[in-house]
């Protein structure tokens, strides 16, 4: 269970923020968003004003790492580098009892440790971690002012003349709630008139035919931008859509019952069955994979390859 609700007394009445920074050493931003996503309760209720005087007991609901064993591939004194399998959350699903590759940081380098950036619960490969907050805001900014660059693979139906080229197509992210809201659109889509767009770049380079029955193209993909689902939106508006993919290029229904198996809330949920995903979406994963990182850090050059097989 990555969240276990944990009890606290307290003997002098003091403000909520004050509370959270002296007993979980969180600075005020982290505080607010500790009230915001309704992990502190008191008097049996969920706590939403930050400067709420608390006395006696308050209940505050701390994330419980549950490691399965897995190991970073490199790490130092900064960062850590992980080969995040497919289908495995980068962070918990809200409070409920999902295994994620933070339980894997968490129990390895304590509670301050944390992601430097994300990448699917489908995708697999590199995932670059910060051990601490100084290296955490650094590899961020990094990634903000695309000083790391970021290389997958991905399999895509159909036998692809062997080119590079360079997509630029605006993506936007739904409103929550809706059918079907976890797809990104692109612009130029019908009904998206009341969507917020973003620049979004990709460079894609074919690799070579791979045949297994059908034909399939193995393409290197650079993102220039960092928006949700982008190489996948991108692949999917060009007409190949990524093999085995459950959201884009799938029949709806299709993407509903996936969404249903995998991401129900209830303990009780389970993940469609990988015969059921060859059958709708043409492979048991999503192919694409996070194969390389490279960037500076401190005056030294660093480049990670992953070297797991990458297979239909």
């Amino acid at each position: 269970m990555p969240y276990i609700k944990e009890s606290f007394s307290i003997d002098t009445p003091l403000r909520a923020y004050e509370f959270l920074r002296q007993n979980l050493h969180l600075n005020m931003a982290e505080a607010q968003r500790y009230i915001n996503k309704g992990r502190v309760f008191y008097e049996g209720q969920v706590l939403i004003q930050k400067n709420k005087i608390l006395q006696n007991c308050v209940q505050v609901l701390m994330f419980k790492p549950d490691s399965l064993g897995l190991k970073p591939l490199f790490d130092n004194e900064d960062f850590a580098i992980f080969n995040k399998p497919s289908k495995m959350l980068i962070h918990p699903k809200g409070a409920f009892a999902h295994h994620s590759l933070m339980d894997e940081i968490r129990a390895l380098y304590g509670r301050e440790a944390s992601l430097a950036h994300r990448i699917d619960k489908e995708t697999s490969g590199l995932v670059l971690v910060g051990k601490h907050k100084n290296s955490i805001a650094k590899l961020g900014e990094m990634f903000i002012k695309g000083a790391i660059k970021k290389e997958y693979l991905a399999v895509v139906r159909g036998d692809l003349k062997a080119y590079s080229f360079v997509l630029s197509l605006p993506l936007a992210t739904q409103p929550k709630g809706g059918d079907l809201c976890v797809r990104s659109r692109y612009l130029g889509e019908p009904n998206t008139e009341s969507l917020k767009f973003k620049e979004a770049q990709t460079t894609f380079e074919t690799l070579g035919v791979v045949t297994r029955g059908s034909h399939y193209t193995l393409i290197k993909v650079l993102p220039k931008t960092g928006r949700t689902h982008q190489i996948r939106v991108h692949l999917y508006a060009l007409g190949i859509p990524i093999l085995g993919d459950p959201l884009y290029g799938a029949k709806d229904a299709h993407s509903r019952e996936y969404l249903d198996c995998e991401f129900i809330t209830q303990e009780s949920a389970h993940p469609l069955s990988d015969s059921k995903r060859i059958e709708y979406f043409g492979a048991s994963r999503l192919m694409l994979h996070a194969y390389k990182l490279e960037f500076c850090y401190c005056n030294k050059r660093y480049v990670f390859a992953s070297d797991e097989n990458f297979d239909i």
